[in-house]
């Protein structure tokens, strides 16, 4: 069995973006999480979840939490989407750092994870989102210069400019191969 499902939760767009040229490549179905049941499972040999991080949070992680005993033996992926640059491992260190609060170890061990650069139009964000974003940028420009972090500079730059996106397709390539590996005992 190596169908593959995509399902994902896109506030913004970017994620969706993500998961429909996985989707594309990968010759799989593809769902928003909100219409996921946890039957959509049995018939998929490989499972990805793509969610942007919101307050720490992957929207979707507890359907593979709870119904891990059913999933298993499936091949399992988490893809992220976020604003900051993945070639950077202090960056992917953080994303992990927050699934493994969300993901039991001997879950999360069984899970191939990868980040990817997504993007933000400010002018575009709920009412609370802009919010909590003008006030990290608040407390950001009230530190001295020398101690913000290379991520706090980069929120300020992309806040300054109102827009960025980093979508970028060749960015699935390893997720591509990753699903289409054969030898990985799943």
């Amino acid at each position: 069995m190596n169908k593959t499902l995509i399902m994902y939760f896109s506030k913004y767009g970017t994620t969706k973006k993500y998961a429909q040229w996985l989707a594309e490549e990968l010759n799989g179905d593809i769902f928003d999480i909100h219409s996921v049941k946890p039957n959509l499972f049995d018939g998929y040999g490989t499972i990805i979840l793509g969610s942007g991080l919101y307050a720490g949070n992957v929207k979707g992680a507890n359907l593979l939490v709870n119904n891990y005993e059913k999933i298993k033996d499936k091949k399992l992926i988490i893809f992220t989407c976020g604003s900051a640059d993945y070639s950077k491992t202090v960056h992917v260190n953080s994303v992990n750092e927050k699934i493994a609060k969300l993901i039991p170890a001997n879950i999360l061990k069984n899970i191939k994870i990868f980040c990817l650069r997504g993007g933000i139009n400010y002018k575009e964000l709920s009412g609370l989102h802009k919010m909590m974003l003008g006030t990290v940028k608040k407390v950001l420009e009230k530190k001295d210069a020398d101690k913000i972090s290379e991520e706090d500079k980069e929120f300020l730059e992309y806040f300054s400019k109102g827009e960025v996106d980093f979508t970028d397709k060749s960015s699935i390539a390893k997720i591509v191969a990753y699903c289409k590996e054969t030898n990985n005992g799943k």
